[in-house]
C-alpha cells in the first residue's frame, strides 16, 4: 500500500457520501486528506511513524482511521458506502461528464445503470432534468453507450496484475504456466486473461480454487475480479503450439495454417519455414507484414520527454524528479508542466515560468551532465493556437501540444484545430493527440491522415502517451506512420513512480514496429535543441 492508495480510498469514499446525499465537513476532510496524501513524496512507512496528522488538512480522528487502515489491510467505512450504492449507480462515474452529484440526481430520478441512461437519454428525460438540458444529454448519451461497450473489459496493468496472481497460484502448485491471449500480446484494454498450463486441467482445476469453476474441452474457466479466465491445458510435447494457438489473434493465428506440434514457440516457427514474431506482432493488423528486425528497447532511451513536477499538478519536486531520472539511467529530462490555461491543474504563469527556470538552471549547474530541458505542455485552444504568447513559447528548450478540452468538436473542425497547431513554428510535440482515456473516453475526432501527413512534413515529433489510461496515438496509427514520422515516448509521469509507464510506451512502440531509430527520446539532447535553431 502507498500514500497514492490511500488517496484513492479517501476520494472514493467522498464520491459515493456525495452519491448518498452526505455534504458538508466530512467529504470536504475525505478530499482535503486524498489531496495532501496525492502530493505527499516520502514513504508510506515514514508517515506512519510521524504520523498522518503531520500533512496539512489532515486531523487526529482521520489520521487514527488512516493508521487502522494500513495496520489491517482493510478500509471498512469504505465497504460500507460500496454495499450502500447499487452497482449499476457505481457504474455511471464510468461517464465522462458525471461526478457525485449528478449521477445522485440521476439515481433519485431512477436512472441507476449505464442503459437505463441511454434509454432515458433517448427518451429526452434526462434533458427535462434540472441542471442537465438537451446539448448535456446528447453528451451523455453518447458517454454511456461508450462505457457501456467498455464494460467488460480493464486497463492493461489491471489484467496483468490478474494474470500475475493468477500464474503464481499456479506456480504454487508446481504447475509450469505463461500468460497468453491479448495481454501477452500487450492490447492496450483486456476482456479476459488467458493462461496455457503445462499440466492436466483436474491440477489447474484444483490450484486456481474458487477463481476456476469447470473444465470444457480441455480448458479451465473461471473469473478473477469478474474478469474471465481461461487456461489451455498442454503437454510437455505439444506447449509451443498451445502457446502460439492461445496467444495470437484469431485472424493471425488462422493465417498460419495447420500448426506444427513443438515444445516451445520457437520449434512452431523452425517447423512453418517463418521467422519468430514477438507477441506485440500477432494482432490482425500485423497481418503480411514481416516481423521488424530490431524493435525499440528500454535500454536504447537516454531521455524522459513528458513529466510534471509539484510547479503544476505533479507531487514531487524538480530536484526529485531529476534525482529519480538519474537513478533511472536517464542523460535528460523534459519538464513540461501545464501552461497557464490550465488553471484547473496549476497552469504556470509567467511569474511560474521565470522560477522554475531558475531552478532549473541551478539544477543544471549542480547534476551535469545530467540535463533538464525547459519544456511545457501548452494548451492547444479552441482555435489552434498555443497557449502563452509567441514571445514567451520562443524561450522554451521543448514545447509539446495537447488537447485537454473541445475534445467534441466536428472532425472537420478538430482537423483544422489540430493543423494550426502543428503549424506552428514553436510546436515540438504533438503529445497524446486524440486526448483519449482508454474506457472513458474516446477522445477526438479528425482526419489523421491529414494531421499526421502535416506533421510529417514539418518534422514534427508526435507522442506515443505511455500513461495505461491513455496509450495515445493509438498504436495502429503509429504502425501505419512508423517509416514517415519521428515518435516520443512520454511518461506523462506526476510523480518518480510515473517513470515506470515508460514499459507500457514502449510496448506500444513495439506493437507499431518502431526501430530506435524513430523513437526521439533515443537521441541526445543536444538534438532536440537543434530543433529550436532557427525558430
Amino acid at each position: 500500500m502507498t500514500p497514492k492508495d490511500l488517496a484513492r480510498m479517501l476520494a472514493e469514499a467522498a464520491d459515493l457520501m456525495e452519491v448518498l446525499g452526505e455534504t458538508g465537513f466530512r467529504v470536504n476532510a475525505y478530499r482535503k486528506a486524498a489531496r495532501a496524501l496525492e502530493r505527499y513524496e516520502g514513504e508510506l512507512p515514514e508517515l506512519m511513524a510521524a504520523g498522518f496528522d503531520r500533512l496539512p488538512g489532515i486531523g487526529k480522528g482521520l489520521a487514527g482511521a488512516l493508521a487502522e487502515i494500513v495496520e489491517t489491510g482493510e478500509f471498512g467505512y469504505l465497504e460500507e458506502l460500496r454495499g450502500q450504492v447499487p452497482p449499476g449507480v457505481a457504474e455511471l462515474f464510468m461517464v465522462q461528464g458525471l461526478g457525485p452529484k449528478r449521477i445522485r440526481a440521476l439515481w433519485q430520478a431512477g436512472i441507476d445503470s449505464l442503459e437505463e441512461l441511454v434509454r432515458a437519454a433517448e427518451e429526452g428525460r434526462v434533458a427535462a432534468m434540472p441542471g442537465f438540458g438537451k446539448k448535456t444529454q446528447q453528451a451523455l448519451a453518447e458517454a454511456a453507450r461508450f462505457a457501456l461497450a467498455n464494460l467488460r473489459r480493464v486497463h492493461l496493468p489491471v489484467g496483468l496484475e490478474a494474470a500475475r496472481l493468477l500464474l503464481a497460484d499456479l506456480e504454487a502448485a508446481g504447475i509450469h504456466a505463461a500468460l497468453a491471449g491479448s495481454l501477452r500480446r500487450r492490447l492496450e484494454t483486456a476482456g479476459n486473461v488467458d493462461l496455457v498450463a503445462r499440466a492436466a486441467p483436474e491440477a489447474v482445476l484444483a490450484a486456481l480454487g474458487e477463481h476456476a469453476s469447470e473444465v470444457r474441452g480441455g480448458v479451465v474457466h473461471g473469473r478473477l475480479e469478474g474478469l474471465p479466465l481461461r487456461v489451455f491445458c498442454a503437454t510437455e510435447r505439444d506447449f509451443g503450439t498451445a502457446l502460439v494457438r492461445a496467444t495470437g489473434s484469431e485472424s493471425w493465428v488462422r493465417a498460419l495454417g495447420e500448426l506444427p506440434v513443438a515444445p516451445d514457440e520457437a520449434g512452431v516457427f523452425a517447423a512453418l519455414g517463418r521467422p519468430p514474431a514477438p507477441p506485440c506482432w500477432r494482432e490482425p493488423e500485423h497481418l503480411g507484414l514481416a516481423p521488424p528486425a530490431r524493435l525499440v528497447e528500454r535500454r536504447d532511451l537516454v531521455g524522459l520527454v513528458h513529466l510534471h513536477t509539484a510547479y503544476s499538478d505533479g507531487s514531487a519536486s524538480l530536484r526529485t524528479m531529476a534525482e529519480a531520472a538519474i537513478a533511472e539511467g536517464y542523460a535528460y529530462m523534459v519538464v513540461s508542466d501545464h501552461s497557464q490555461t490550465a488553471a484547473y491543474a496549476g497552469g504556470l504563469t509567467l511569474e511560474d515560468l521565470e522560477r522554475q527556470w531558475a531552478e532549473i538552471d541551478a539544477l543544471n549547474a549542480e547534476l551535469a551532465p545530467f540535463r533538464i530541458l525547459k519544456g511545457i505542455e501548452s494548451d492547444i485552444l479552441p482555435d489552434g493556437s498555443l497557449d502563452y504568447p509567441d514571445e514567451v513559447l520562443a524561450r522554451f528548450d521543448v514545447v509539446l501540444g495537447s488537447l485537454h478540452s473541445h475534445l467534441h468538436l466536428s472532425p472537420e473542425e478538430q482537423t483544422e484545430r489540430l493543423l494550426r497547431a502543428v503549424e506552428s513554428p514553436y510546436l515540438t510535440v504533438l503529445a497524446h493527440p486524440s486526448g483519449r482515456l482508454l474506457l472513458r473516453r474516446k477522445g477526438a475526432e479528425a482526419d489523421w491522415e491529414r494531421v499526421l501527413a502535416r506533421a510529417a512534413e514539418l518534422g514534427k515529433i508526435v507522442e506515443i502517451n505511455a500513461n495505461p489510461w491513455r496509450l495515445d496515438l493509438d498504436w495502429r496509427l503509429a504502425l501505419a506512420w512508423r517509416e514517415r514520422l519521428v515518435f516520443s515516448i512520454g511518461p506523462d509521469a506526476h510523480a518518480p513512480e510515473g517513470y515506470a509507464d515508460v514499459a507500457y510506451g514502449l510496448w506500444m512502440a513495439q506493437k507499431a514496429g518502431l526501430g530506435p531509430e524513430r523513437v526521439a527520446n533515443t537521441w541526445p539532447a543536444e538534438r532536440w535543441l537543434a530543433l529550436r535553431e532557427g525558430v
